[in-house]
């Protein structure tokens, strides 16, 4: 299967759109966290109508327009509060969420807990027509108590700054071998009030063997993988060990 991660600039929704427009034909995409709203996270004063005009620009509808079967990223909802969502769109199901965004930063750059609400420690893997998968929204990645051990694929949009990609691309390693999955991230790649996200979307294979990593000159990554190493690495060091 054909899978693709970005590091792309989401300051413009419109201009993020006419970007995933271009995209070749790939069976999984993977967006960056919130990629159709703007950063508002980079300054601590919220403003909440600001975030209600994020919600309305997101313009959802329009990923039946990709060359994606299925597309995984995040969008801001005003569901019971303000919330950041991690979605699954398949052309046969529509869209729907699979995770609230559960463990948030707040600062500098990322005010994410005083802009939007916490959701429930609830990490469940959901199966689509390109395999069983599981999200986790940026931040956390670095929980690993709440890893996956039983998915094909690991899902992370991210939002994270540019002077830290070796440790966020080292994070990924970790969590593919932990789950014994192919990890896909991308990120957004933006200046924002002083804030800059450093792209990065990766494609990294169940043994932590980094397969791609976006860049400034080459901000989408498209790789072919076999599902087959993520179901054959579960029988293996270390993902054996805590099995009954």
């Amino acid at each position: 299967m054909r899978v693709a991660a970005l590091g792309v600039d989401c300051a413009e929704p419109e201009r993020t759109w006419r970007a995933l427009r271009e995209l070749p034909d790939v069976d999984l995409l993977v967006l960056p966290e919130l990629a159709f709203s703007p950063w508002l996270c980079a300054t601590r004063d919220v403003d909440p109508s600001a975030w209600s005009r994020a919600v309305a620009g997101q313009q959802l509808a329009l990923l039946s327009q990709l060359r994606a079967g299925v597309v995984i990223g995040t969008h801001a909802t005003d569901s019971a509060g303000r919330h950041n969502d991690a979605f699954v769109w398949t052309a046969e199901a529509g869209l729907r969420s699979v995770h609230r965004k559960t463990f948030l930063p707040d600062e500098p750059g990322y005010w994410e807990a005083s802009w939007y609400d916490r959701g429930p420690v609830d990490f469940q893997a959901f199966d689509t027509p390109v395999g069983r998968i599981g999200v986790s929204v940026c931040t956390e990645m670095w929980f690993t108590q709440h890893s996956y051990p039983d998915v094909d694929l690991l899902v992370v949009p991210r939002a994270t700054p540019l002077e830290t990609t070796e440790k966020w691309v080292a994070g990924g390693v970790a969590h593919a071998v932990c789950s014994g999955a192919f990890c896909i991230s991308s990120n957004r790649a933006e200046t924002v009030d002083g804030t800059t996200m450093g792209g990065a979307g990766w494609v990294i294979d169940p043994d932590g063997g980094v397969l791609a990593v976006t860049s400034a000159q080459q901000p989408v990554a498209v790789v072919d993988i076999d599902l087959a190493r993520s179901r054959d690495a579960k029988t293996t060091y270390p993902r054996y060990v805590h099995r009954d």
